[in-house]
């Protein structure tokens, strides 16, 4: 791992999101999108949200950003408001649509992230990226002459060259197909426990959300309410046979049987 020049605290912080209810106004009144949402991530620990459309999953990764601001309750990255971390580039986020600059190369796409922050270039570190997502070889490429799986691994990578304390992951694989998806879960997996970074993901996949987190946070609809965390037992590194395994299933059950019954109350 290649210094920290910018004298920037690197370990992991928790996130607390204690009794957080959002509104938005509308035309027709007040949409309360999240009602009371709590849970805890410890420093380090890897948590997803499932749940169905409306359910608030991204109201809560982007409260956690900072662009939204809840109604009541209280968010705290390690004992500080999410704008505080924000603002100290201490926060990466990576989206569904990779949003890559179509003009620049993908080494220049990874260090933009930097020059947005007003951080000083790092190229021992974007080399170290580079090659951890697996792009060695194509720095100079221009983001069409990469595969969609391919400029998800530059989305990532841009998330984390500002050496972040808590990653977001706002549905990272949701546009890719099934196979192509299981193979960057585990290239996630390896990311991850190379940084051993905070991480919040939201994702539809019960599967995705089961084989890489240490919990998963199940939340309901109108308004959107956590249902149940259910921790995942596995140890890591976790593997492809383990998604065939018969305790995988019943995980994968209870996290589905969770969500069935939030759509019927």
């Amino acid at each position: 791992m290649s210094n920290n020049s910018t004298g920037q605290d690197l370990r992991p912080i928790d996130v607390e999101v204690a009794n957080v209810s959002k509104s938005f106004a509308t035309s027709d009144g007040a949409f309360e999108a999240l009602r009371d949402v709590s849970f805890t991530v410890p420093a380090g620990g890897f948590y997803s949200l499932v749940g169905p459309s409306g359910s608030g999953k991204s109201t809560v990764l982007r409260s956690l950003a900072a662009l939204e601001s809840p109604t009541s309750g209280t968010i705290l990255l390690g004992k500080e408001a999410p704008k505080v971390r924000v603002k100290s580039h201490e926060v990466g986020m990576a989206f569904q649509d990779a949003a890559l600059l179509p003009w620049r190369s993908i080494r220049k796409n990874i260090e933009f992230a930097r020059e947005m922050a007003g951080l000083p270039r790092d190229p021992e570190y974007v080399d170290e990226l580079i090659g951890l997502v697996g792009l060695r070889g194509f720095e100079r490429s221009r983001p069409a002459q990469l595969s969609g799986g391919m400029r998800q691994r530059v989305s990532i990578a841009r998330a984390l060259v500002i050496r972040p304390r808590l990653l977001l992951l706002d549905e990272p694989f949701g546009a890719l197909d099934e196979l192509l998806r299981q193979s960057l879960n585990m290239e996630l997996q390896r990311i991850w426990m190379h940084q051993k970074i905070s991480t919040v993901m939201v994702t539809h996949s019960v599967s995705e959300a089961v084989l890489l987190s240490d919990a998963v946070v199940v939340m309901g609809s109108r308004p959107g309410r956590v249902e149940r965390i259910i921790d995942v037992p596995f140890a890591r590194p976790r593997t492809p046979a383990l998604v065939t395994s018969e305790e995988f299933f019943h995980v994968c059950t209870s996290v589905s049987e969770t969500l069935r019954a939030s759509l019927v109350q």
